[in-house]
């Protein structure tokens, strides 16, 4: 073979790898933000559920007193909400002070 024909097929080769390792970096770019933004939404809803568990727990008069303050307490000061539910929170904490007034 001649030097012409040994050069352009080396050039060939290179360009090759270097086409397969772009590829392969951005499959695994693509690969990685559908990850991410699939843990992102399943974040989100996980803590729109607990949220929504806790609003449950604050509005259902069957549930124990102390149980509806507690889900009232992880409501308003750790998740920072508020609303109706915040004002049924603060009821229910006034009934508990009434009750315990001793």
């Amino acid at each position: 073979m001649s030097a012409l024909t040994e050069t352009i097929i080396a050039i060939s080769a290179v360009l090759g790898a270097i086409g397969v390792i772009v590829t392969t970096i951005v499959a695994c770019y693509k690969f990685i933000r559908k990850w991410d933004k699939w843990r992102e939404d399943k974040d989100k809803h996980d803590r729109e559920q607990y949220t929504d568990i806790l609003r449950i727990k604050i509005m259902m008069p069957e549930m124990p007193l102390s149980e509806r303050i507690a889900a009232g307490d992880k409501y308003v000061n750790m998740l920072h909400q508020n609303g109706c539910v915040k004002q049924k929170y603060l009821e229910l904490l006034q009934i508990y002070s009434n009750e315990h007034k001793e």
